[in-house]
């Protein structure tokens, strides 16, 4: 992967939701947290678009009928 950069950004956040961040992730401070977060979500978002990929090419079975009905292809 690329090389990362950090920005510092202003962001207005639920003081309790954080700290519950930062206590769920182990994390030194706020901005840790944050960090993890969002790297979790995306890979999660990553996740979930590669198994509906292979699920939409038949690859991929769903045994305990979890996933969402199949999509049809727009014309």
């Amino acid at each position: 992967m690329g090389e990362s950069v950090l920005e510092r950004m202003n962001l207005i956040l639920e003081r309790k939701k954080v700290r519950d961040l930062k206590r769920a992730y182990g994390s030194r401070n706020n901005s840790e947290a944050v960090r993890t977060a969002v790297d979790e979500g995306l890979a999660i978002r990553g996740i979930q678009t590669a198994l509906r990929r292979l699920r939409e090419r038949g690859t991929l079975e769903d045994v305990f009928n979890r996933a969402p009905a199949r999509r049809t292809k727009r014309k």
